[in-house]
């Protein structure tokens, strides 16, 4: 079963540079979160390091001979999926397929310095980027290319960034970065310039569907899925995984309404309680923007040419969604960030009184 829905002619483009004679040292995947960003890198690790592709020298081989090397599949053809670094790379356990992220992975403090852990931090610090950096150094321990996947690359903090611009400029041969980031605009312009960039878009409702039937996944779940997922493939098998999540979202959507629907009092009370939650589970209050997108899209969707106000209105709204998640990658103060969301949106007519009081979060 191939790990990848959709990304057609990513998939082509990721087979083509993976059998060139000297591949992109460092490719940038920039898109949505739950898009298959980094679904699509391990795939370039896969194409990079699979036997059936690059079968192995055989044994007694001299190093330096003339004999030309065993040839593999045709050029564009997929992983196996079955050889042991496929295999590898699909678990996520091949020793030379790393994810540094915020945390403590591949940290290296300085000689002599006092370091204490953080695995709870926000950035990619300067102590991981000095981990690759001396990671980079040393050989594969077994594969042909080691890959390092930065996620997300807009996290890399102040001094991480210009730290790890040293490595790009000088890549070693053997080490190919892949850079994951919903933010790219946040991500220095110098590391940019030395990435090769995938840019990974929503896919498709049906090819969605058609790959959540193909995991086994019932036809009806597998259609609901996908028409909540919104083009994300990895909410898709979420939501296919857990189904109560649809309905955890068709709750927020209701909650999207009333809050639409109401005064500035309740929208001051719902933006308090987004950022007394955003500090404990950062991850549900994402989700519920994510709801709130769908909400004012489909109002977008549904609005007549007659009514062009609300047309307008909708789309203020998205953008100011937009805007709120730039604000909050900046960790600015969240409180007043919610509020000013909350007041850009446009006050909407319900069919019952828009006055009744919001539900308690569930």
């Amino acid at each position: 079963m191939d790990p990848v829905i959709g990304h057609t002619e990513i998939l082509r483009e990721l087979a083509a540079l993976a059998a060139a004679a000297e591949p992109p040292h460092a490719l940038l995947f920039a898109g949505p979160e739950s898009t298959g960003r980094t679904v699509l890198a391990r795939r370039y690790a896969m194409l990079l390091n699979c036997e059936a592709l690059h079968p192995p020298a055989p044994a007694g081989a001299p190093l330096f001979g003339d004999e030309p090397p065993a040839p593999g599949s045709a050029p564009g053809a997929g992983p196996c999926g079955v050889c042991r670094p496929c295999r590898l790379i699909l678990e996520g356990a091949h020793p030379d397929v790393i994810t540094v992220g915020p945390g403590d992975a591949l940290c290296r403090p300085r000689d002599g310095e006092s370091h204490p852990a953080h695995p709870d931090s926000a950035d990619i610090r300067i102590c991981q980027v000095r981990g690759i950096t001396e990671l980079c150094a040393r050989f594969p321990f077994e594969a042909r290319y080691r890959v390092i996947i930065i996620d997300p690359a807009d996290r890399l903090a102040l001094y991480a960034a210009p730290a790890l611009l040293k490595t790009l400029e000088e890549p070693p041969g053997h080490t190919i970065f892949c850079l994951i980031t919903a933010a790219p605009e946040r991500v220095l312009e110098t590391i940019l310039s030395r990435c090769r960039r995938i840019d990974v878009r929503p896919v498709g409702r049906p090819a969605i569907e058609a790959g959540l039937i193909d995991r086994g996944i019932e036809p009806q779940l597998a259609a609901d899925a996908a028409a909540a997922s919104r083009g994300r493939p990895g909410r898709a098998i979420a939501f296919a995984a857990q189904p109560d999540l649809m309905g955890d979202r068709g709750r927020i959507l209701e909650r999207c309404a009333k809050v639409a629907a109401s005064g500035v009092p309740a929208r001051f009370q719902y933006a308090a309680d987004l950022a007394s939650r955003w500090r404990s589970d950062s991850a549900a209050v994402r989700f519920e923007l994510d709801c709130w997108e769908s909400f004012w899209e489909a109002r977008l969707r549904s609005a007549s040419v007659d009514s062009p106000d609300d047309a307008r209105g909708a789309l203020a709204a998205l953008r100011a969604i937009a805007a709120l998640r730039e604000h909050l990658n900046a960790n600015v103060q969240v409180r007043p960030a919610f509020d000013l969301m909350l007041l850009s949106f446009p006050r909407v007519t319900l069919e019952h009184s828009p006055e009744e009081e919001l539900p308690a979060h569930a």
